[in-house]
């Protein structure tokens, strides 16, 4: 599962109403967005963002299977737009087993905390915005999960100071150890 987002300097993915038109002088960076979107098969977002984009008018997500994490049911206005009640670990496995290509985790902060606390997440896409809100949906709200140490994979820098940074899961210690017994 891959976590693509852009980010404000300080920690923000949308401003307090859920907007995110403060990226909209950084298009240079969507530059990005075309090689990674060739590598997804299905995204996962939450309802709160799922509900600021048809609010917004972005209500065709068009044949990629989109799934809603949601605690509050609704009618998806396409085949392609499918509710999510339960278990993150359950909705990755059932996605795997039907859709080929990586999984986009799209947002919000709520869903990331959930997928994030899960031990989901394999590739974290961030790009920092040199922006600051003050306010804001925070990237990660509190949440208690248990330590995570990353691989820096790859950095772009982009003209209008959007710097892109890629990073990967690491093995545990203990689990390279195993793997490297049994052989």
């Amino acid at each position: 599962m891959h976590l693509y987002v852009g980010i404000s300097l300080d920690g923000y993915i949308a401003a307090p109403d859920g907007g995110v038109e403060w990226l909209n002088p950084y298009s240079d960076a969507r530059s990005g967005f075309a090689p990674f979107i060739k590598t997804i098969g299905s995204l996962i977002m939450g309802r709160v963002t799922y509900d600021h984009a048809v609010a917004r008018g972005y209500s065709n997500f068009g044949k990629m299977p989109s799934y809603v994490v949601t605690h509050r049911p609704f009618t998806a206005p396409s085949r392609s737009v499918i509710p999510f009640i339960g278990d993150p670990t359950e909705l990755v496995q059932q996605i795997r087993a039907r859709h080929p290509g990586d999984i986009w985790l799209m947002g919000g902060g709520g869903v990331t905390k959930s997928f994030q606390e899960a031990d989901l997440i394999d590739i974290w896409s961030v790009a920092f915005v040199p922006t600051l809100l003050g306010a804001g949906l925070p990237m990660f709200p509190p949440a208690a999960f248990h330590e995570r140490r990353l691989r820096l994979a790859r950095t772009h820098t982009y003209p209008s100071g959007v710097i892109e940074l890629r990073y990967e899961r690491l093995e545990d210690a203990s689990a390279g150890m195993k793997a490297a017994a049994k052989r």
